[in-house]
């Protein structure tokens, strides 16, 4: 998981509990510049895993809409959600053709 997200220029932590923070972006170029910090602009997800009732692996990206919008108002919330989702699909690509994720739930 964490070379993944490195392939997607993250920076990751792994806290104290076991899930990852991946954070891409300049904080302050961005609290500077909004959602005009462009390619630097500020972006955190986490990722937790836990497993379901059949005991298969499960791993939960998060995003923090409201912290995107923050730093950048609309923009910024929108510019989150689309680094979200090509992160998602980047680690659909890379796991799917490892031969180690069986399936993709997208929740609203």
């Amino acid at each position: 998981m964490g070379k993944a997200l490195e392939s997607q220029g993250f920076t990751i932590t792994v806290n104290p509990n076991g899930t990852y923070q991946a954070t891409r972006g300049s904080l302050s170029k961005t609290l500077l510049l909004g959602a005009m910090a462009g390619k630097k602009f500020h972006v955190t997800f986490t990722v937790e895993f836990f497993s379901d009732p059949e005991g298969n692996l499960i791993a939960r990206l998060n995003r923090n809409v409201s912290g995107g919008a923050l730093k950048g108002g609309a923009i910024g919330a929108n510019m989150t959600n689309n680094a979200f989702l090509e992160t998602a699909n980047a680690l659909f690509t890379s796991f799917t053709s490892a031969g180690i994720l069986l399936t993709s739930v997208a929740h609203g």
